[in-house]
């Protein structure tokens, strides 16, 4: 699959892997999720774009395990209602309603 056939969230998602993928050795991740090196370079050049694209149209989304936190959408509508009194509140002291 061309990377320009990529929607914009199936290229967040392979460029997730891919930048994290790079911070080890094809040779250490393969070993240890057991498996030869050549066949996980092989899944890279030729499946892990399909993946990132298969992902992105079932509506899933990757995240860094224990960095990342995702946001429930209850708690994000939330924050937002929280950040929209705040800036009203905020523009009718300093500007003036």
């Amino acid at each position: 699959m061309a990377r320009n056939e990529l929607s914009k969230s199936a290229r967040v998602i392979a460029d997730l892997i891919y930048k994290k993928g790079a911070e080890k050795a094809d040779c250490e991740i393969a070993r240890n999720i057991g498996i030869d090196p050549s066949n996980l370079s092989r899944f890279k050049t030729n499946y892990l774009e399909v993946v990132a694209a298969y992902l992105d149209e079932i509506g899933l989304a990757v995240h860094v395990k224990d960095s990342d936190k995702p946001v429930p959408r209850d708690v994000l509508q939330a924050l937002f209602v929280h950040a929209e009194v705040g800036l009203a509140k905020t523009k009718d002291e300093y500007l003036g309603k």
